[in-house]
């Protein structure tokens, strides 16, 4: 009991050098990234506590803004750097998510999934409609309700936390499920096994995503593709499955001493993440999901996801690709320097990302406890690795700019290592089963753009770091991040 409050010297030193450490980075990254990515902090009223949980674009220049204390807002003219704001909603139960569907917003409380209407045409809602409900609450601090996010089929979904340190209870149906609701608000369950899920959106083809907690069966935060049928790992979700409606079976107990690569052999319906963030090099806890959909107007990423961190305060981006009909990819990191955690992501009509924050009270890099800003792309491109994927023998990566073929053809430019994780119902875990791997580069394609890094022994369900800090841009430039850390599941046949 002694080791679990108290540490040593040695371990008090250590953690301060990593905080310092932190800190340094986390200016450093600053100052290099605001000449691609410009970070400035929208004002608000004073008066109004902006604990963002929530956003939704409208038509012009307005955003919709949930905040966690109940209450939905209009921001006009947002681009003007003097945004008006008029409150649109108000008296909800901590509503995390907010979306415009079909010319009304819809947000999920802890209790249902709500219609938002204005029929009166005066700027503030006068209908909240139920348009489902129906799942286990019971007051547990933890019941939090994440949502909705609507799929490429007009169907929202909704992600529900677990009852984190509570027993069975026959009034917390469904805690750690994901919720499929159609249009005329019928839901039904759809897979299993979140622990947090704070994060739930969809790519351009209209998949689902969320992003978990590294916790409890989770040993660092992933990226889970969420479909039917799948068991995403935390066991608490598993007494649901004796449910009518339950979309997979799961013998118990859990087998015990395996690694994430081992449990998706032995648990059938286990599915591996599509994308594990490493812990710290990562984040600590990965939050809202946003594909990019405007066309280059953020830059060169078009198509790929950004993820928000929340301990951390940063933005990462996240390439996927389909190998044996599953997403898996590759997760980097992209903007530092927040004022605080990053919560909700949401494009704005000129291609700008707005970022809405609040730590709820938590503890997370930054000045401030809450707010909005706004990043846009200078028009400078950076030199970044633009996308990680798999080969049979290797991987392959492209960059946003041409690389200096001197650098790129030496294999002492890259090191590469891979890991994978303890699969267990203690809190978080390290990397294990480390192994550094012999590169040897294929070839550089005429552009300069494409290089293929051949890597020998190859092992499904682990993840790959790849540093890359020898390459140079033709211009002698290094990488902006020079670190990718890519989610082998399958190797490619």
């Amino acid at each position: 009991m002694v080791k679990r409050f108290f540490t040593t010297e040695t371990q008090r030193v250590q953690r301060l050098i990593l905080s310092v450490l932190s800190v340094f980075l986390w200016f450093n990254s600053f100052a290099a990234e605001n000449d691609f990515y410009k970070l400035t902090t929208v004002p608000f009223p004073k008066e109004l506590k902006l604990e963002v949980s929530g956003m939704a674009a409208l038509p012009g220049d307005r955003m919709a803004i949930a905040i966690r204390k109940g209450e939905v807002w209009i921001a006009e003219k947002l681009s003007t750097g003097k945004p008006v704001y008029k409150k649109f909603a108000s008296g909800l139960h901590e509503p995390l998510g907010l979306a415009l569907h079909k010319g009304d917003l819809y947000t999920v409380q802890r209790s249902e999934l709500t219609r938002l209407r204005d029929t009166a045409g005066d700027g503030r809602a006068d209908e909240y409609l139920t348009h489902a409900k129906g799942w286990g609450v019971t007051g547990n601090y933890h019941e939090y309700a994440y949502g909705p996010a609507v799929d490429g089929a007009g169907n929202m979904w909704v992600a529900l936390n677990c009852s984190i340190g509570k027993g069975p209870n026959p009034n917390n149906r469904w805690r750690g499920w994901s919720l499929r609701v159609k249009p005329d608000g019928s839901w039904a369950p759809m897979s299993g096994g979140f622990r947090s899920p704070s994060g739930i959106g969809t790519n351009l083809a209209g998949d689902v995503f969320a992003t978990d907690q590294q916790g409890n069966w989770f040993p660092s935060c992933p990226l889970i593709h969420v479909k039917r049928g799948a068991f995403h790992g935390h066991a608490d979700a598993l007494e649901f499955t004796q449910l009518p409606g339950a979309t997979f079976k799961v013998k118990q107990p859990l087998p015990k001493n395996l690694t994430v690569a081992e449990a998706a052999q032995r648990i059938p319906s286990y599915q591996l993440p599509a994308v594990w963030f490493p812990y710290r090099k990562m984040g600590m806890s990965t939050t809202d999901i946003l594909a990019d959909s405007t066309r280059g107007k953020f830059g060169p990423f078009a198509g790929q996801l950004f993820c928000g961190e929340f301990t951390m305060s940063f933005v990462s981006r996240v390439f996927l690709e389909k190998v044996g009909g599953e997403y898996q990819g590759a997760c980097f990191r992209f903007r530092d320097g927040l004022d605080c955690a990053a919560l909700r992501l949401q494009w704005g009509a000129d291609g700008s990302m707005y970022i809405g924050q609040s730590n709820r009270g938590w503890n997370s890099l930054g000045a401030k406890s809450y707010g909005l800003q706004r990043l846009q792309w200078t028009g400078r491109t950076p030199f970044e690795i633009k996308t990680m994927s798999a080969r049979p023998d290797g991987f392959r990566l492209t960059f946003t700019q041409p690389v200096d073929a001197a650098t790129a053809l030496n294999p002492k430019s890259y090191t590469l290592t891979s890991h994978t994780y303890p699969y267990h119902e203690k809190y978080g875990g390290e990397p294990m089963d480390i192994k550094a791997h012999k590169i040897k580069v294929a070839d550089l394609d005429a552009t300069a753009l494409f290089v293929h890094l051949k890597v020998e022994d190859l092992r499904e369900g682990y993840v790959y770091e790849l540093h890359a800090n020898g390459l140079r841009d033709s211009k002698g430039s290094p990488l902006l991040h020079r670190e990718a850390y890519y989610t082998l599941n399958r190797i490619p046949k």
